[in-house]
């Protein structure tokens, strides 16, 4: 069974939940103007949508099969998927990529000016679903987790072709990744009809940051593997973003030569060993954190759907 048809095994388990958020979507972007045709292309097209999926799972583990998710908890996962293709948006521009999702680019359909407020657009959109919900709490983990996705992009920018820690990597993927399943997940649970649990609250922000870091280590392994088929333009390490396989690569050492072939190195090593068994220990700890979760088949759906990612790199 492929990696595609296992998935969508799982998603199809919240498939009415999926169902509501594909059609509000279609809602939002439908008409109005050229570039809303695009975004709607563009929103629509094949993708995994992880993060909603890990958040409907992640309620109706914690609901039960009686529960119910109300309207704010679906507005703050679409708050979530309009915000991760509003960095996917901003990331093509940055790193003037062509294609995303088998179609051409917004910067490449119109231009960067266009494309970097069509991704400040999916923006706003989602600002006006997480007011809707009327929780300063929801809103405060929101501006928070914007902000250190921000702050995160920032560091990798000043970091260019600079060898950092382990521990500095893994800080920069709970900012540029961790945080936006954490906001999901978390402003999901604050919208519970009933006062969220104190201990599982605690558990979903453990769950989501070593979910979301492992997911990040797995990302950057997986850009390190196929980069012999990228080009510079897709490639970090041309680019001078340094990943965990690169720093396994060059433990010890403080520059990397200018002439230095990365990818020769990464092989003669190692890193990707090093790299495949961190990404497991963030796994590993994410699925601790769902001890105390309610035993049903959405917290088995999470659990499988941890050891997919594990196990097809």
């Amino acid at each position: 069974m492929t990696f595609e048809t296992q998935y969508d095994d799982i998603k199809n388990l919240i498939k009415d939940d999926f169902g509501i958020l594909e059609t509000e979507i279609e809602k939002l972007f439908l008409g109005g103007n050229p570039l809303n045709e695009k975004l709607l292309s563009f929103l629509t097209a094949p993708s995994k949508r992880l993060r909603p999926m890990l958040g409907f799972l992640f309620l109706r583990a914690t609901l039960g099969e009686l529960g119910e998710i109300n309207q704010a908890q679906r507005d703050v996962l679409l708050a979530v998927e309009l915000i991760h293709n509003a960095t996917l948006i901003h990331d093509d521009v940055i790193d003037n990529s062509p294609k995303r999702r088998n179609q051409e680019t917004l910067n490449v359909q119109f231009d960067n000016n266009l494309a970097v407020v069509a991704g400040d657009y999916l923006l706003s959109v989602a600002l006006e679903k997480i007011i809707k919900t009327k929780s300063f709490e929801v809103f405060g983990i929101f501006s928070s987790a914007l902000k250190s996705a921000c702050l995160g992009e920032i560091d990798q920018y000043f970091s260019k072709f600079n060898l950092t820690t382990i521990e500095e990597y893994i800080e920069k993927s709970k900012e540029k990744t961790a945080v936006l399943f954490e906001a999901g997940i978390l402003g999901g649970l604050i919208l519970i009809d009933e006062p969220c649990d104190e201990k599982l609250r605690h558990a979903a922000e453990a769950f989501s940051q070593n979910f979301g870091i492992a997911f990040q280590i797995r990302d950057d392994l997986i850009n390190v593997l196929k980069s012999d088929n990228l080009k510079p333009s897709q490639n970090d390490m041309d680019s001078g973003i340094y990943t965990a396989p690169v720093i396994f690569a060059y433990e010890g050492e403080a520059t990397i030569s200018e002439n230095e072939n990365i990818p020769d190195r990464i092989k003669k090593t190692n890193a990707i060993a090093k790299t495949k068994d961190l990404m497991d220990n963030y796994f590993y700890k994410s699925i601790l954190e769902l001890r105390d979760l309610k035993e049903n088949r959405y917290k088995r759906a999470i659990l499988e759907l941890i050891d997919l990612l594990k196990t097809n790199i």
